[in-house]
């Protein structure tokens, strides 16, 4: 069991900002506005035991507002916020809610999601909205 899993399912989440997946890979996080939620990108590796075992505890609840289920049992969506009110995540779980990948960022938090399948849009609770193409290699489930 991957460590991002491992705090999944303890209810938690990194503090840095990126795409953390099930398998143990990541990406950084670009500039993405705060909680503007613009210019938002993925940018070089992310090693998340490298950066726990430099800072163990850099780490955030992750309490889940919003869900939505993909279609034709492709999983589940679902996003929050964490305990600082001005970060937050969404994640992607499989059929049977194991999580695939979440990302975060410090953006407020996401309290709704929208599917048009592939497009999945999860706005904050400043109204703002990212739109994720959830067939991108990045974002698509294994």
């Amino acid at each position: 069991m991957t460590r991002i899993v491992e705090l999944w399912r303890a209810g938690e989440v990194p503090i840095e900002c990126g795409l953390f997946r099930a398998d143990g890979t990541g990406r950084e996080a670009a500039d993405c506005d705060s909680s503007n939620l613009t210019g938002y990108g993925l940018g070089g590796a992310l090693d998340l035991d490298a950066l726990l075992a430099e800072d163990p505890e850099w780490t955030t609840g992750a309490d889940v507002f919003a869900e939505a289920e993909l279609p034709d049992g492709a999983g589940h969506l679902c996003s929050g916020g964490g305990s600082h009110g001005s970060d937050g995540f969404f994640a992607r779980l499989d059929a049977d809610r194991n999580l695939v990948w979440v990302v975060h960022l410090l953006s407020n938090e996401f309290v709704r999601i929208d599917v048009d399948w592939p497009l999945a849009m999860f706005t904050n609770n400043r109204d703002n909205t990212l739109t994720i193409d959830l067939t991108d290699p990045e974002y698509a489930a294994p």
